[in-house]
């Protein structure tokens, strides 16, 4: 067995280590994505959350740069959440269902 192989038996780091292979994946959606409007930590600017998408990560940047394009407005994609810059949530919600995903729009 090499050194690399042995499992630790102590570790001073307190944590687990990393396995070796794959990252974990991020856990499947559960249930319709939702548009909801956030400004909590930005400075009084609000932005459009789309949250909850399903797919692949590469889908999900495909149809951020669509939705980006829609509303005429900057934004980005964690995870699976995409963040457009302004309040474009009825947009959002209309562009994704052109594209077969049935949204709702949450909060107020």
């Amino acid at each position: 067995m090499d050194a690399d192989e042995r499992p630790i038996a102590w570790s001073s780091s307190g944590s687990p280590p990393e396995p070796k292979g794959k990252p974990a994946a991020t856990p499947p959606p559960q249930g319709r994505p939702r548009v909801r409007l956030e400004r909590q930590g930005r400075g009084g600017k609000v932005v459009s959350v789309v949250e909850n998408l399903p797919g692949h990560p590469e889908r999900i940047a495909a149809l951020a740069s669509t939705l980006k394009a829609r509303c005429g407005a900057g934004g980005t994609v964690k995870g699976r959440t995409i963040e457009i810059q302004g309040d474009h949530r009825e947009r959002i919600v209309l562009a994704l269902a052109e594209q077969g995903i049935e949204a709702v729009k949450a909060g107020g």
